[in-house]
């Protein structure tokens, strides 16, 4: 399924997932009949995909209001991280996830608007811009996500990140008083977060964090880290994703959550 599908309509893979999800839209038999939500999400995916702004939006679709009017509504009863969690879940379900190799990382966004969690980028000769603090696993499966200003520290947002996991790893049988460090769950990081106030941030997350410190070299961790490099290439592929025109953070996150339940349903690991 190439993104270019989405010009045309929701493919049917796509509306198979969100149309249980999606609250119905009723009629009470005054005025015009409201749009269809099949159609308003052709428009959303249309947007994401393409990264154009909405005074751009193509005149066969809903009007510019109309969409963002059902955009609000959704993101505030959060319908796309229920997506995207029940899409993790049946990840997990029939795929697995291996709980010891869950990659962080972090990824700067120009944001020329400003906004919410904005902030200068280092990246960028101090422009506005966001930061994507990512946690997938070693499929390049996005599992959790945190939005902060391009110029927050990656290893700051440990707990952040873990904690915004949408899936969770599996409890222990038999509860444990005193949890040794070395059963939990492992996270893999690059140096930014090699210092021991991120490792007590994951600690406190549930998790165990091998990073390499300051001058540390560990062989062969660049090649599992390919897998978080890979999936930020996924979502930056997505046009309202890789370039922020949304002054809201809510609304930013509902992009990137959105793209992720997309991630999800064109690996194929979701039947």
């Amino acid at each position: 399924m190439k993104l270019s599908d989405f010009a045309r309509g929701v493919p049917n893979d796509v509306w198979t997932v969100f149309e249980p999800i999606l609250p119905a839209v009723i009629w009470q038999g005054n005025g015009r009949k409201p749009i269809n939500n099949r159609s308003v999400l052709h428009a959303l995916l249309y947007v994401l995909a393409s990264g154009i702004a909405w005074d751009m939006l193509p005149p066969c679709f809903a009007s510019a209001k109309t969409v963002k009017r059902r955009l609000k509504l959704w993101l505030q009863q959060d319908l796309f991280l229920q997506t995207w969690k029940h899409l993790a879940q049946q990840y997990e379900r029939f795929h697995g996830i291996n709980w010891d190799q869950i990659l962080l990382d972090g990824s700067k966004k120009p944001s020329k608007k400003g906004g919410e969690q904005t902030g200068p980028s280092p990246v960028d000769r101090a422009k506005s811009g966001t930061a994507i603090h990512l946690a997938c696993d070693a499929q390049c499966m996005p599992l959790g996500v945190f939005i902060t200003g391009a110029n927050a520290n990656d290893g700051m947002q440990t707990q952040q990140v873990l904690e915004s996991l949408v899936v969770s790893p599996p409890a222990a049988e038999i509860p444990i008083e005193i949890i040794d460090v070395r059963s939990l769950p492992r996270a893999i990081a690059d140096g930014a977060y090699g210092n021991a106030p991120s490792r007590k941030r994951a600690n406190d997350a549930g998790f165990r964090l091998n990073a390499p410190s300051r001058g540390q070299k560990q062989s062969g961790v660049g090649k599992i880290r390919n897998a978080v490099e890979r999936c930020h290439n996924f979502l930056a592929q997505f046009g309202r994703v890789g370039r922020r025109l949304d002054r809201s953070g809510k609304r930013y996150l509902g992009w990137v959550q959105l793209a992720a339940c997309i991630i999800f349903i064109r690996s194929g690991f979701v039947p």
